[in-house]
């Protein structure tokens, strides 16, 4: 290989590898609040909250959403065209103000955090 053909393949793979280094970076942690894990409850992007602070709230949420009876539509209802869209019935639950910005947003003062899983806590597919 010539000296500008290999100066060109490392440069190649130094931009590749600045590249992936910064998209892995992007990607928020997800950490499961559900013990053991089923189904998924998600938390991300903490802000001023500590997992140990968040999971708990989350998973009362799920359990007043779903058990022992649907309290779904308590909590929002799938809006637009096809019925797609989630909108807030509920906005507060157990001290924490409820939020959609991009993504579910659980938030109180300067706290804040973001909550995900399998068909919660929104799903208006």
């Amino acid at each position: 290989m010539s000296a500008p053909a290999g100066a060109a393949a490392l440069a190649l793979m130094t931009l590749a590898m600045t590249v992936g280094a910064a998209s892995a970076q992007a990607l928020p942690k997800l950490t499961e609040c559900q013990r053991p894990a089923r189904t998924g409850e998600e938390i991300y992007s903490l802000r001023n909250v500590s997992a140990a602070t968040a999971c708990p709230v989350v998973r009362a949420l799920a359990k007043w959403e779903y058990h022992p009876i649907s309290n779904t539509r308590k909590l929002y209802a799938c809006v637009g065209p096809g019925h797609h869209t989630p909108r807030l019935v509920r906005r507060r639950f157990d001290g924490w103000a409820l939020s959609i910005h991009d993504g579910f947003v659980m938030s109180r003062g300067r706290s804040s955090f973001k909550v995900t899983g399998t068909d919660f806590p929104l799903n208006c597919s």
